[in-house]
């Protein structure tokens, strides 16, 4: 049966990258390909001498994908952190986003975030009865921090008003996340990535700032923040949580029990579905890989600690992610970024893979990326895609260390088979949940 399919994103690349976004748009391909009626609806560019909102069709990116443009949106806060509350929960009229579902008459909404639209979107669709899916590709709306992570640790089962205020403390201003939507910004960002020290630093901790040291104008207009995206949250006809994890942290913070949800692991049109035989053999791994930011959230610091400890091993250990220079032991060697065209031969050089998330990563392409192309990787408990790893490969985050010792000195081993489904698979899956 054709449906007619409008999802909800942060853009295209290169404008937008990660996991998000590639998911969005191999989705829309793929939906295309089965012959249903796509749209894309995402925060688009910023008027600087107009802040009317309005949604404008953009020119086609995807083959036979209808493309319509938030101009002057929500503010997106990818960076984690909201620095002036009341400009994310901004009104605007109903008709914006009536007119645009008269327009498209759209059978299914899906969202795969609530960066940049307003709650008014979610309201006229409601009123419509139009179904509305939600993925759980971050937290952003339960956590003014996508990752929920702050200060070294994960607040998603602590999350209160101090958490919002004290995260507020290293926001970017509105004005500047405005950069973001400039249409000449992609263009820019590999320049600015270009003058990032190149010393790699810590990432910065604050003083935990008790609720009266803020004004209470200010505590109050979070307080609305929160109510905020609850209420929109409620609107959400079906959660499609990518991972056990991501559901656990959904349903512990949300107000609103959850009527209806499904939790299937996601994908990507990169993912070579089939058999796959996986062998680890301790004893044979000369080299130990990390691919990733080089960001504490990310669980990098460990992997050098873990370096640091195996210092007298006879093994190497390689990073990849940025290109930038950090202080490292001797037995690391930084790769650098590597381009999608050479993801193959990382992969094919790489003996094992660790993936040591301390934020609750909602899912995590990295490791499924690697399982399909037959590489063994160990992964963190905080990894959603922990799902589809074996249980004797996955460490928990704070004892990595201790776990690797044991599989080099009981000369670890273990083979085994999994199955990997197909990205039209998954693709079907999505659309029994529609």
């Amino acid at each position: 049966m054709m449906m007619r399919i409008l999802h909800y994103g942060l853009g295209y690349p290169p404008e937008r990258t990660g996991g998000l976004v590639q998911y969005v748009t191999d989705l829309m391909v793929e939906q295309v390909k089965q012959n249903h009626e796509v749209a894309y609806l995402f925060p688009g560019r910023v008027n600087i001498f107009n802040s009317l909102t309005e949604i404008k069709k953009s020119k086609m990116r995807i083959n036979n994908v209808t493309s319509f443009e938030i101009i002057n949106s929500l503010p997106l806060a990818v960076f984690g952190g909201i620095k002036d509350p009341e400009k994310f929960q901004r009104k605007v009229d109903h008709a914006i986003y009536n007119n645009l579902l008269d327009d498209f008459k759209p059978d299914v909404i899906h969202v795969h975030s609530l960066m940049g639209i307003h709650k008014e979107f979610f309201e006229v669709a409601a009123d419509k009865e139009i179904k509305i899916i939600y993925t759980s590709h971050d937290y952003f709306g339960l956590s003014p921090n996508p990752t929920f992570y702050f200060n070294g640790k994960s607040w998603d089962e602590e999350n209160d008003l101090n958490f919002w205020l004290n995260v507020s403390q290293g926001a970017i201003e509105t004005k500047k996340l405005k950069l973001l939507q400039l249409p000449f910004y992609s263009n820019i960002r590999d320049i600015i990535k270009k003058f990032k020290k190149s010393s790699f630093q810590k990432e910065k901790h604050y003083k935990n700032i008790e609720n009266e040291a803020f004004p209470l104008d200010y505590r109050k207009s979070f307080d609305k923040l929160i109510e905020y995206y609850q209420s929109i949250f409620n609107l959400i006809t079906l959660f499609h949580f990518n991972s056990r994890i991501s559901k656990t942290v959904f349903e512990k913070n949300l107000v609103h029990p959850i009527s209806s949800y499904k939790v299937l692991s996601i994908s990507n049109s990169t993912i070579l579905g089939g058999t796959k035989h996986i062998k680890l053999d301790m004893s044979k791994v000369k080299k130990i890989t990390y691919i990733g930011q080089y960001a504490e959230f990310k669980g990098f610091t460990d992997f050098i600690s873990l370096a640091e400890e195996l210092k007298d091993k006879d093994i190497t250990f390689e990073i990849y992610g940025e290109n930038i220079d950090v202080p490292l032991p001797t037995n690391v060697i930084n790769k650098k970024r590597f381009s999608s065209q050479e993801k193959k031969k990382v992969f094919e050089d790489t003996q094992l893979l660790i993936v040591p998330s301390r934020w609750k990563e909602t899912f995590g392409f990295l490791a499924l990326e690697a399982l399909s192309c037959e590489v063994p990787c160990i992964v963190s408990d905080n990894l959603g895609a922990k799902d589809i790893v074996p249980e004797v490969l996955v460490f928990e985050v704070d004892n990595m260390i201790k776990t690797l010792l044991g599989y080099i000195d009981n000369r670890f081993e273990i083979k085994f088979v999994t199955r990997i489904p197909s990205f039209k698979i998954h693709s079907e899956e999505i659309l029994k949940l529609y």
